[in-house]
């Protein structure tokens, strides 16, 4: 009998694991494809700084001016891409240079490395930066089909992690708010880092966030940090505004984004500011969702 009952636990605990690998071991190997993936596209994109001939990037046929045109570098340490001047109006002479020669059909200043990503496929619409954080990724749109990416990678696979992407309402170019979701997952990827947001100390040391787009590179810069619950029936509906068709509508989303922030950054929007909108899951309270909004400075 003692034998019998020791041979059936035996049995149990075998099963036990059999069932435990049999989930544990698809979650790794999704997990090592997933890295290798994104390893692969941070490579395509970084190496998209390469230039050829005189300080100009062809891809398939498209010219387009490197991504960094100072060699100073005084540009990017004043947060200003190539072609803008100061708000002093104060520009340089290689500024000014460009604004003389560049005419209407001249092309903009985009990152190569994401135009190369976008060739591959063009869902891919944007590159997004937080430095200091895992948050490094390509951007997807497809706003033909709700929720495309929400689980599917770059390459259209079925994963638990999916992609970081445009909501349908939004159109990246057009809207006054451009709202990107993205997977809170354990492992630290995707969005997850956005919950760290919910202390100011972290709001301090990454205030800013580099957006490239097919437009040209886009600085924002962090005004509000908040948490949320969604599917309550009379929550905060901030997934559907994306555009404002008066001040009135564009300062109540800005209101509402204020009187939920964890802590007062000193900074707000104004009507006629570009805004982003981070989102991802927040397991403090159900359906909870942490969003970051940041605001286009350059």
């Amino acid at each position: 009998m003692k034998k019998l009952l020791c041979l059936s636990l035996l049995v149990v605990s075998v099963g036990g694991i059999a069932l435990c690998a049999a989930h544990i071991v698809p979650y790794v190997q999704e997990e090592m494809q997933s890295a290798s993936l994104y390893a692969e596209l941070a490579a395509i994109h970084t190496a998209g700084n390469e230039t050829d001939g005189e300080g100009m990037t062809t891809i398939s046929g498209l010219s387009v001016l490197p991504a960094q045109m100072s060699e100073s570098g005084d540009d990017a340490e004043n947060g200003l891409v190539d072609g803008e001047t100061p708000e002093n109006g104060e520009g340089n002479s290689q500024n000014e240079s460009l604004e003389e020669t560049s005419g209407p059909t001249s092309p903009p200043v985009i990152h190569s490395g994401l135009l190369a990503l976008h060739e591959r496929n063009p869902d891919c619409v944007a590159w997004i930066t937080i430095e200091g954080t895992p948050i490094d990724y390509p951007v997807m749109y497809r706003p033909s089909q709700k929720n495309y990416y929400l689980h599917r990678d770059f390459n259209g696979r079925h994963v638990s992690a999916g992609a970081l992407f445009i909501a349908e309402i939004c159109d990246p170019d057009t809207s006054d708010n451009v709202i990107i979701y993205g997977h809170h997952m354990n492992s630290g990827k995707m969005f997850a880092a956005l919950n760290k947001y919910k202390k100011q100390s972290f709001y301090e040391e990454h205030r800013q966030i580099v957006y490239e787009t097919l437009n040209g590179t886009e600085i924002y810069e962090v005004i509000f940090a908040f948490t949320t619950p969604v599917y309550t029936g009379h929550d905060f509906q901030y997934y559907a505004f994306s555009r404002a068709n008066s001040p009135a509508e564009f300062d109540a989303y800005v209101n509402a984004c204020r009187s939920r922030s964890r802590y007062d950054t000193g900074k707000t929007a104004q009507y006629g500011d570009k805004l982003l909108t981070l989102s991802t899951c927040e397991y403090s309270q159900k359906n909870g969702r942490m969003v970051v909004v940041a605001k286009k400075i350059t």
